[in-house]
């Protein structure tokens, strides 16, 4: 059973939020249009390994697709047994920003079945290492939910601001469960991170922020040029663009609710070679 419960955890672990969010929450749920299996794998487990994938960067959107193949059968209690179907229930402890989706609109996957996970969003959260927290259905004749923390499995994955080294992960404490987060530094850098150190945009504030018609984005800028905004939601997905004209100095410019639904959203501003991007929330 454990052996089954570890596969099922570890592919599910891989880059997901604190608050164990589904996209499907945000309007992009499960289904073929997520990521394709790749039926490269010749045996049960996943790909890629926790400590191949490289860490989050804060304020930079990030994709990726876990690839794992389900176990045919499992010997528990000196019986050998069928996994007929495992299902995904949540993830959680993970970097906020970003969610999870599956190949499947049910999350469930029968035994040797492959599947995959689509991992998507814009990190902004504390750097550091996390160990995930999944929930996960075994169906082996009845039904049997558990996490991989009881079964003593852990997983992890890493945060990190945008320039700024790698850190291996580090396990040390998780047979004495005491490193469900690892800190790497003193703040997360998202709000007003840039891709590039000769950003030409500083100071980017949204006030108000939450807000539930219009914000008020303000910022200052080197030099007078035309500037993308654009607006992504949890899952990436553009929700809205325009260009602006921008003069060397002091800024501003508006983002309007319209027609979108209440949730978190990332802000960015680009001049074409740098980008500044806060976090934002519409409430009801």
């Amino acid at each position: 059973m454990k052996k089954v419960i570890f596969t099922l955890f570890s592919f599910c672990l891989l880059y997901l939020n604190s608050n164990a969010q589904y996209c499907g929450n945000t309007g992009a749920g499960s289904g073929p249009s997520q990521c394709t299996p790749s039926g490269l794998l010749t045996k049960p487990g996943l790909a890629p390994l926790s400590d191949s994938l490289p860490p989050m960067v804060n304020g930079v959107v990030s994709t990726t697709v876990i690839q794992f193949q389900n176990f045919d059968t499992i010997r528990f209690g000196g019986q050998l047994l069928t996994v007929q179907s495992l299902k995904l229930d949540s993830i959680g402890n993970a970097p906020a920003g970003v969610c999870w989706a599956t190949n499947v609109a049910n999350n469930t996957w029968g035994h040797m079945v492959d599947g995959c996970i689509r991992i998507n969003g814009t990190p902004c959260s504390a750097p550091g290492q996390y160990r995930l927290k999944i929930l996960v259905t075994a169906n082996i004749g009845v039904p049997i939910q558990t996490d991989a923390g009881a079964a003593g499995l852990y997983y992890y994955v890493r945060c990190k601001n945008a320039g700024v080294a790698d850190t291996p992960l580090d396990t040390t404490g998780q047979t004495a469960n005491t490193n469900i987060f690892v800190p790497y530094g003193p703040a997360a850098v998202c709000g007003n991170g840039f891709n590039d150190p000769s950003a030409n945009i500083n100071s980017l504030s949204v006030v108000p922020n939450p807000f539930n018609n219009r914000a008020v984005v303000s910022f200052y800028s080197d030099k007078a040029e035309f500037m993308t905004e654009r607006l992504t939601n949890m899952i990436g997905s553009e929700v809205s663009r325009k260009s602006i004209e921008v003069r060397m100095g002091e800024n501003t410019s508006t983002i309007e609710k319209n027609n979108l639904p209440a949730g978190v959203y990332f802000y960015s501003l680009s001049d074409g070679k740098s980008v500044a991007t806060k976090r934002v929330v519409i409430s009801e």
